[in-house]
């Protein structure tokens, strides 16, 4: 057997057993198997993984931020790390090779930012590469707003997945394979059924010209393409994700204005939005209007003892 084929064989029994533990199985795909092709055509007489490999591999591929350079280093570092674990010698990269990731924080729009967004979203025109466009993304960034959806998860929609006669949503094995059921207002559950209506039998429920499902590249283009469209100035580094952050937020400051108890709605906020620790739901509570974090409703002492607020985040 071949050294890259003794690897992928490797890597492949890695991602079994991770999968077992609650992970995705595309959580390590994106990096390491490319990772591992490099190394076997640059280093054609190599018997294990290398430093001189893991550097020269750095030195050629393209990384557009320091998060995704970190990501593919904690990637290589995990696939190292098993090697050693079944008794192959490999090179475990050091925690120098990491550099301080600066996470993004959340971009929570105005209402005339949301009002002018959704305007662009509306008038998009349909292109080459997605010749019902104009159909599609309207659909997709109401879905993403009003649901509160990760940026992957509408893209990976099946048909049968989205429920139009009750309004359900099926996620399926997201973050940290979970999956959830989310329910649509009836607003949104309209704009979907005319959607479906329009877009006729598929298998994705957003799904491209070839019959493949979006990729979120895809998405974050086209949300950037409606932003320049708006008209509107940039505070910070708006992104899809925002709408994720956004439901959120309004989500609690609605429940505040109602006088409703945040901390016995919390819990269920959290399951809505797939949360895997109720702590990452905790984290929009600080995000709040000041003059909102100081009511009555939010018991601060209670929220201490689950959550310690830090400067960190972790975008979920």
């Amino acid at each position: 057997m071949s050294f890259k084929d003794e690897m992928l064989t490797a890597y492949r029994q890695m991602v079994d057993l991770k999968v077992s533990l609650g992970f995705s199985e595309n959580t390590y795909s994106f990096y390491i198997e490319p990772f591992i092709k490099y190394c076997a055509e640059a280093f054609p007489d190599a018997t294990c993984i290398s430093k001189e490999m893991v550097d020269a591999w750095l030195l050629v591929r393209l990384f557009n931020t320091r998060a995704t350079r970190g990501h593919a280093i904690s990637n290589i570092r995990a696939f190292t790390r098993y090697l050693n674990a079944i008794g192959r010698k490999a090179y475990i990269p050091s925690e120098e090779y990491s550099l301080k990731v600066e996470h993004f924080q959340p971009y929570i729009f105005t209402d005339e930012e949301l009002s002018c967004l959704f305007e662009a979203i509306d008038s998009i025109p349909s292109s080459f590469e997605a010749p019902q466009k104009e159909f599609i993304v309207p659909a997709l960034f109401r879905m993403m707003y009003s649901c509160g959806m990760r940026p992957a998860e509408p893209l990976h929609l099946y048909t049968e997945d989205v429920d139009l006669s009750k309004g359900d949503i099926y996620i399926r094995q997201s973050k940290m394979s979970k999956d959830r059921h989310i329910i649509m207002s009836d607003d949104l559950k309209d704009l979907c059924v005319k959607y479906d209506y329009l877009m006729g039998p598929r298998k994705w429920f957003f799904q491209k010209w070839d019959g493949g499902s979006f990729p979120t590249y895809w998405m974050t283009n086209q949300f950037r393409i409606c932003w320049r469209n708006s008209g509107l100035e940039k505070r910070g580094n708006p992104r899809p994700y925002d709408l994720r952050h956004c439901f959120a937020t309004r989500t609690l400051m609605r429940w505040v204005d109602e006088g409703r108890d945040i901390m016995a709605l919390l819990p269920y906020l959290s399951e809505y939005l797939g949360h895997k620790s109720l702590k990452h739901t905790l984290y929009y509570v600080h995000l709040l209007p000041q003059r909102l974090r100081s009511t009555v409703g939010i018991d601060w002492r209670k929220l201490d003892t689950v959550y310690a607020r830090e400067d960190s985040y972790e975008e979920n």
